[in-house]
């Protein structure tokens, strides 16, 4: 907030609301010095007096009027000098406690000789209608806001609730919210304040009113709510905290609840005079605050009665004016709170060079694994060469691995196999290319070696990391290898990233596993070297930003560089150069050469472009249908194909110079599919360019 004052500079509409909202607040705290009488307090022979003060060169002055009609309560000013009165100031009159503490009897405004003082004009018993609607404001505008506060509570928990868990929780919640919606709002609230005591003091009645109007205006915010919840849960940000065992009361508040604030705050801003203008209709009809206690709606349903009334007397209609101040004055600062506190507010940004939105992340769970976008070009000649590296360490084994899903279809769960019987190595300093469609089972098998599987998957076999078998580990005792011996990244870093955490918070909370006690200080120095190491200009500068101010290539960068945070010996890189232009993705796949050249690192790199896997991998696994097809160096496997499904891929591969006149693209034809998953069904990885 300490910009926010800056940010209302550009906001002229939203700043003239929000001092005309503090200056009535505080009028209505102080309502006592600022009403000139109590709101009870009548002149019975001044009915319907219009306002008698009038501002002249020697100051206010408070002029004298006489009725001449009854009936018509028409009035006429008198001229006479004797007939004059001063206005004073900080007058002594009723007496009273100020603040409900302090004993006083001095009002802003009076006359010293008791003559009434009309600023706005009285109704039809000769009060005052300026204190009136002081007094009036207390309860009008304080029940906007205790009813937004307990309805609001009711839309975050039963919304929240709903959305991140589903099931008979989102049934019986949604069922219940259908049920508060289906009758009109107006005629519900009518409807239970009808079935209550017609003849209740001012406190029950407010209470009343307020639980009223809150068990009215939750349901649609829940909805609201739980939509956004239900789809936030399944980001890749959401789902690291869980599968590190962040309690879900934590997920939720902390991760899910922050994406819905501008919601929030545009709800709040919409709701505090929705609710006034609520609590004005029930004591309009006669449902409301009754005598003594005054609100506006109270003073519209007292004053308002005909036509005649509002032509004779139009200074009756200062309550409604009031409550469409209060409503725009709202809507205004609404918008406002919404922009300052969105990161996405470009302008706010680009003016004044403030972060909005920016929030600390003080929890050290593990994020390493948000990382890059999606992709899918053919990269040909970029010039990579891998290099085999002969007699080196096995750092990791995956053998005979089985992955199923089971997925409900109708009543029934059926198992689907994603793998069956997957095998492979990778050795310390070694790059694997894993090549095939997509639904072949790449990035499935590759998520179950730190057991980042969801939860209707089950998966079985050996996974051998330095000879522990990760397979009978707990998820706690993996936690130890997620981030810091394995890394991901993964296909869609725009949403592996939480919009609402600048990049610097990112790396705060991953270097917070490692070292508890590291400051924020130290650790944005740390990510400035890394993110400068894997090529962001001004890495210093950028750690204030949030992600969608980067661009693709620069998300993968970030992906990478928080994958290194906590010195990862294994990368599994699913397909980072997906829809990345050929240029960009050179520079990933140089990237990616350069750090395992450099710290002697392991890299799992997944692609559905054969030719891009062979330039980057000392070795390649053909996947199809959950199954490793054939495996060999590039050039074996690209020059001397076993497999059926190995030539056509190969042969799918656009080349250089060709052109679609000359040579058709190959593609399998239906028929040869049939044949190639009959194949796969009775083989397996026993197709290797090295036998």
């Amino acid at each position: 907030m300490k910009k926010f004052f800056e940010f209302l500079q550009v906001r002229r509409l939203a700043l003239l609301s929000m001092i005309f909202l503090a200056l009535l607040y505080f009028v209505m705290i102080f309502a006592d010095f600022f009403a000139p009488y109590p709101a009870t307090l009548s002149f019975e022979q001044n009915t319907y007096h219009p306002a008698n003060v009038q501002l002249t060169l020697r100051g206010p002055k408070v002029r004298e009027y006489r009725v001449i009609n009854q009936i018509t309560w028409e009035y006429v000013r008198v001229r006479n000098a004797e007939y004059i009165h001063k206005l004073n100031f900080f007058v002594k009159g009723e007496p009273y406690k100020l603040a409900g503490l302090i004993p006083c009897s001095r009002h802003l405004f009076g006359c010293k000789d008791g003559y009434p003082v009309y600023l706005l004009g009285a109704d039809n018993l000769g009060r005052d209608l300026f204190s009136r609607i002081v007094y009036g404001s207390r309860i009008s505008l304080t029940i906007g806001f205790v009813a937004t506060a307990v309805s609001l509570l009711l839309a975050v928990l039963l919304g929240g609730l709903s959305g991140y868990f589903g099931g008979a929780t989102d049934w019986s919640i949604m069922r219940l919210s259908e049920f508060f919606m289906l009758i009109p709002s107006l005629y519900f609230i009518l409807f239970l304040r009808s079935l209550l005591n017609a003849k209740m003091d001012t406190g029950t009645s407010y209470m009343i009113i307020t639980l009223i109007l809150a068990l009215v205006g939750w349901p649609g915010s829940a909805r609201t709510i739980r939509g956004i919840v239900h789809a936030v849960k399944r980001e890749e940000f959401v789902v690291d905290a869980a599968l590190e065992g962040v309690p879900s009361v934590v997920v939720i508040f902390r991760h899910i609840i922050p994406q819905t604030a501008s919601l929030l705050i545009v709800s709040t801003a919409l709701s505090i005079p929705g609710f006034i203008m609520s609590e004005t209709t029930l004591s309009y009809l006669g449902l409301g605050i009754a005598d003594p206690a005054v609100s506006w709606g109270s003073l519209i349903n007292r004053d308002i009665s005909t036509l005649s009334n509002l032509k004779n007397f139009p200074w009756l209609l200062y309550p409604v004016l009031m409550l469409l101040l209060v409503t725009l004055a709202f809507n205004f600062i609404g918008d406002t709170l919404r922009d300052f506190f969105d990161p996405y507010s470009a302008v706010f940004k680009k003016k004044w060079g403030v972060t909005a939105g920016k929030r600390r992340s003080g929890f050290p769970w593990f994020r390493a694994n948000r990382a890059p976008l999606p992709c899918s070009q053919s990269s040909q000649g970029n010039g990579f060469a891998a290099t085999s590296i002969p007699n080196a360490e096995v750092l990791l084994s995956v053998q005979n691995l089985h992955v199923t899903f089971m997925n409900l279809q109708g009543t029934e769960f059926v198992p689907v196999e994603a793998a069956r019987g997957v095998s492979f190595e990778v050795h310390r300093g070694e790059i694997l290319g894993i090549v095939g469609e997509s639904g072949s089972g790449k990035s499935v098998s590759t998520t179950a070696i730190p057991g980042l599987l969801p939860r209707n998957a089950s998966a079985r076999g050996t996974i051998l990391y330095n000879g522990v078998d990760l397979m009978k580990l707990s998820q706690a005792e993996l936690r130890k290898y997620r981030g810091q011996k394995i890394s991901l990244i993964f296909q869609e870093p725009g949403r592996s990233f939480d919009p609402l955490q600048n990049i610097g918070s990112v790396f705060w909370e991953t270097y917070r596993i490692l070292e508890p006690q590291i400051t924020k200080e130290e650790a944005y120095k740390k990510a400035s070297a890394l993110l400068s190491e894997v090529g962001i200009p001004d890495p210093a500068s950028r750690l204030t930003a949030f992600p969608h101010q980067f661009s693709g290539g620069q998300l993968q960068r970030i992906g990478i560089a928080l994958a290194l945070a906590q010195n990862c010996e294994l990368l599994i890189a699913d397909e980072p150069t997906t829809a990345l232009d050929v240029t960009i993705q050179a520079q990933i796949v140089s990237l990616l050469l350069r750090l395992k050249k450099e710290r002697n690192l392991s890299i799992i790199f997944i692609s559905h472009n054969i030719d891009l896997v062979a330039q980057i991998s000392d070795r390649i696994a053909v996947m199809y249908r959950g199954k490793i097809m054939e495996s060999g160096r590039p050039e074996e496997v690209l020059k001397n194909p076993k497999h059926p499904y190995t030539k056509a891929l190969v042969g799918a591969v656009p080349q250089f110079g060709s052109h679609y006149t000359a040579t058709r693209m190959q593609s399998i034809s239906e028929e040869e599919r049939v044949k190639l998953d009959q194949l796969a069904d009775v083989q397996g990885s026993d197709l290797s360019g090295e036998n």
